[in-house]
């Protein structure tokens, strides 16, 4: 077995360096940062609270100082706790300031949005001529249109103040329970992630499937699965008490508003991904079990690579270099951003798995006194899987830094499944590299079968997730669900997607494998989708670059430009394409996955594999 540790793979020396921010937990600098931005929300309510009919422009530009001086403090300790959930004193410290930020936003910027709402449109074509009211067009006419399902301003400050100490809280709770899950296999203690790699990568199967069953049995042993059932509980009674509120009518619909897509839309996704896609996957999955000499498929068998496929083994030098590359043959301009995220004198990447760090991995972009910064963690464990987790945080690393300069503080951060385009247009630009340095047809095949893997994770297993996420909000309507709730329900909609038990899979030592999913409780309630979303988006999209020529590059750097001031349909018409329409998500799956299966399935006839 290849050596996998940090000093190996050179990644021991790629963490982030928070002292940018603050030396640590007793600079003196957090105090005064923390005053200042209270105090700033108190004086932003002085100076424009019913003013905002004359005085528009002005609050807008009052606005960004305000906005970056609360996020340096907010990701100085979602970074820390990020790197080590167990720090208890960071985590007492980073409460007690959330919660005072959270206070005084209550008590003193909720009038904003909500004054906004009612804000006749006639004093905002009065203020057009200030260019700060000009640029916010787009947010003003959503806040107004979203104004409707709005509380009044005592109820929305109420709600604000509570949000620390609910669904919040228990997230928290999670992520320190997660960093603590230690696996012990072959007398070698893993953390999470680690036991996931396993699962997934490791060519051995019976070594995979010892992973899968050890990560179960730990799961419902220390007890994982109780304190997410308990956790899940609450993210769906909070929606549900929530959405009563407000007049919404289903568990989507917040979501689906928040990203500026229809119901009927998202209705769409789910019906084509259940029924192109699912069969599309039994399709991929019988190729795999033939190819892997196998009758029926376990679960840990899912994401297995091929057994003769090239056993790569991708250091952080080597990783950085394919994808940078990638990038920069498509745009220097995305190849310029990607160099200074990874630069590692920024320290703006943290790489390597160690104790206590939280699983998965992420990039947050921010805007901070001085600048704005992209700050990436992952689990790089060498895998080829991991060189396109690189490729997916840098793809929202540049859509983030882009829209950020473009839109300023209050406009920049797109919908979650516009969010997500970037980072799948990332990891397609990655693998069209790869495929472009491969001669060798079985390297090839193992390749597409790679990049068929993670299309169906992304899109399948994403609307799987989404609708398993449905239907324990619908039922929790109903009472609490215990553990053994959830386990039936996860179990029966693995079966719904992948197939009955035995037809192509066998689903053992799997029924508590949704306790470790953190997107049901760290997000928004039916985050999952915007994976789905995005990569579909992303390949009916891609699908025009022969049609469009050198006029692609420009309309994806303007699409990325756009932030959160766009629509999916605005931001598709350029490229002559409506999402509204399912032709466009079949045409997403057959632009890519069906051409790559089909393509498959070719190489390994010619192969007599």
């Amino acid at each position: 077995m290849q050596d996998t540790s940090p000093q190996a793979l050179g990644t021991e020396t790629i963490r982030w360096d928070l002292t940018q921010l603050y030396t640590g937990l007793d600079d003196a600098a957090i105090e005064a940062d923390l005053r200042a931005h209270l105090a700033g929300m108190a004086a932003f309510e002085a100076a424009y609270k019913g003013k905002l009919d004359t005085h528009l422009g002005d609050a807008f530009a009052a606005l960004e100082p305000l906005e970056r001086l609360g996020s340096k403090l907010g990701i100085y300790f979602f970074l820390g706790l990020a790197r080590n959930a167990s720090d208890r004193e960071a985590d007492k410290v980073a409460s007690r300031v959330r919660e005072r930020q959270t206070e005084m936003s209550a008590q003193h910027m909720t009038f904003f949005d909500l004054e906004l709402g009612t804000l006749g449109w006639d004093a905002v074509e009065k203020q057009s001529d200030h260019p700060l009211v000009a640029k916010h067009v787009p947010y003003i006419r959503r806040v107004q249109e979203l104004h409707k399902y709005r509380l009044g301003e005592e109820a929305e400050a109420v709600l604000t103040m509570h949000s620390p100490f609910g669904v919040a809280a228990w997230a928290d709770m999670m992520d320190e329970l997660e960093g603590k899950l230690r696996f012990d296999l072959d007398g070698k203690e893993l953390n999470l992630p680690e036991i996931l790699h396993v699962m997934s990568e490791d060519r051995d199967r019976e070594r995979r499937y010892s992973a899968l069953q050890m990560a179960n049995r730990v799961l419902k042993d220390s007890q994982h699965t109780y304190h997410s059932a308990r956790t899940l509980n609450v993210v769906a009674g909070v929606r549900k008490a929530n959405d009563a509120a407000r007049g919404l009518t289903h568990p989507m619909q917040n979501t689906n508003m928040s990203n500026h897509v229809d119901d009927a839309t998202v209705e769409m996704l789910h019906q084509v991904v259940e029924e192109t896609g699912g069969a599309l996957a039994r399709r991929f999955y019988t190729l795999k079990a033939r190819l892997m000499g196998l009758e029926t498929l376990r679960w840990s068998d899912r994401n297995a690579p091929m057994p003769f496929a090239a056993e790569t083994v991708y250091d952080w030098t080597r990783s950085c270099g394919i994808v940078s590359r990638a990038y920069h043959e498509f745009s220097p301009t995305l190849g310029g951003l990607v160099g200074e995220v990874l630069d590692p004198a920024k320290g703006w990447v943290d790489a390597p798995p160690v104790p206590h760090k939280s699983g998965g991995a992420f990039d947050y972009t921010v805007a901070v006194p001085g600048g704005n910064r992209s700050y990436m963690m992952l689990n790089h464990l060498g895998s080829a899987g991991d060189v396109m987790t690189l490729a997916h945080e840098l793809g929202h690393a540049v859509h983030g830094l882009l829209a950020l300069e473009a839109q300023g503080t209050v406009m920049w951060h797109a919908p979650m499944p516009y969010a997500e385009t970037a980072s799948v247009f990332g990891e397609m630009l990655t693998f069209e590299s790869l495929m472009q340095q491969v001669d060798d047809p079985r390297e090839k095949l193992a390749l597409y079968m790679n990049k068929l893997n993670d299309f169906l994770n992304t899109v399948v297993r994403q609307i799987c997730f989404s609708c398993f996420e449905l239907e324990f909000h619908t039922q929790r309507a109903n009472g609490k669900l215990t553990e053994d709730d959830f386990a039936r329900l996860w179990m029966d909609m693995t079966k719904r997607f992948y197939g009955p038990e035995g037809e192509i899979f066998s689903y053992d030592h799997m029924e508590n494998m949704w306790s470790y999913v953190a997107h049901f409780y760290n997000y928004s309630p039916f985050y999952v989708y915007a994976y789905a979303f995005g990569e579909l988006f992303t390949q009916s999209m891609m699908a025009q670059r022969e049609r469009l020529g050198t006029r692609f590059e420009p309309l994806y750097l303007d699409l990325l430009r756009a932030g959160g001031t766009k629509s999916a349909v605005e931001l598709m018409e350029p490229f002559g394409l409506n999402p509204n329409t399912r032709d466009f998500w079949e045409a997403g799956i057959a632009s890519s996955a069906a051409v790559w299966l089909a393509e498959a399935e070719r190489l390994a006839e010619e192969l007599g594999l």
